[in-house]
């Protein structure tokens, strides 16, 4: 993944969102100005705020200011009078921050960070369609979901500061495992951040063709911001590929504390005979990591 054309790709992304609010604001005013009174305002106001800004080369000028102002005033008394919204007199950018630029105080604005991680994570989820937390059945649940649920919801609300690195949630098939890693994956990339959801299959996959030499997005999922592994356990045991991958790959994320978040149907003494105990320990340790078995009954099946 190439991020710096991806942040490229973003940012025309906004230009075209700026010139949209402008265009659209072009127009409004073009309309409005049909109106004899409004179009009077609107000149004086256009006439006075622009000796405005070239004054301002040479110095605020407080009195022009003072009559910019005013005019602007008379023209948003004009809008709301006439049941119009008042804000239609400037373009609506999404960003009030940045307006749409992507920069704020010379840096990149939170909307543009939000957005470039947004597009991350679609791109290092295969675009995967994520399900959320507003999509729980009630009439199904028990009263660990519910716990589970508010749990994980928590987790999400207080990232990045959340009290533990890595989540796994080990249950039977059907127990919502996947379900729920889906809408901490929602939650998140709502909030800004970048994510990736694999399953265990994908990322063993990716591990043995970068291990032959034949890929080399491994790194996709050693540096993902929030790493997801759906169904660990159902990946195939490759030869001095699946065990060594993994245990490099949760050693190396929890070293950059990086989140990792596991499901899996495998309980923890089976966890533990088909890994080993340096992949185990760093898995389920209780000082870095919250462990959640579901003990709920098949939910596909009710």
């Amino acid at each position: 993944m190439n991020n710096q054309k991806l942040l490229e790709e973003v940012k025309h992304s906004f230009l075209i969102k700026r010139a949209r609010a402008e265009e659209e604001n072009a127009a409004f005013i073009s309309s409005m100005c049909q109106n004899e009174e409004f179009d009077k305002l609107y000149s004086a106001y256009n006439k006075k705020n622009l000796a405005y800004l070239r004054s301002k080369f040479a110095g605020e000028n407080l009195q022009l200011k003072a009559e910019v102002d005013v005019l602007k005033q008379k023209l948003q008394n004009f809008l709301t009078e006439n049941n119009i919204d008042a804000n239609k007199l400037e373009p609506q950018y999404e960003c009030p921050i940045c307006n749409d630029t992507g920069i704020a105080n010379g840096k990149m604005c939170s909307c543009l960070l939000s957005a470039l991680n947004s597009k991350k994570s679609v791109i290092m989820s295969g675009n995967k369609k994520f399900k959320s937390f507003d999509e729980c059945d009630d009439s199904i649940m028990t009263e660990q979901d519910f716990k589970t649920r508010d749990l994980l919801k928590t987790w999400c609300e207080k990232y990045p500061n959340s009290t533990k690195l890595n989540i796994n949630i080990f249950g039977a098939s059907g127990a919502g495992k996947t379900f729920m890693l889906e809408c901490m994956a929602n939650a998140l990339v709502k909030a800004g951040h970048a994510v990736c959801f694999k399953t265990a299959f994908d990322v063993n996959e990716l591990a043995r063709l970068y291990h032959i030499g034949k890929n080399f997005d491994f790194s996709l999922c050693l540096n993902a911001e929030v790493l997801f592994i759906d169904d660990l356990g159902s990946e195939p045991i490759i030869k001095n590929v699946t065990k060594e991958y993994l245990y490099n790959l949760i050693n190396t994320r929890q070293a950059n504390n990086r989140p990792t978040i596991i499901s899996s149907n495998l309980d923890l003494n089976n966890l533990l005979d088909r890994y080993d105990e340096r992949i185990f320990s760093r898995l389920v340790n209780k000082k870095l990591s919250i462990n959640i078995n579901l003990t709920s009954p098949d939910k596909r099946l009710i």
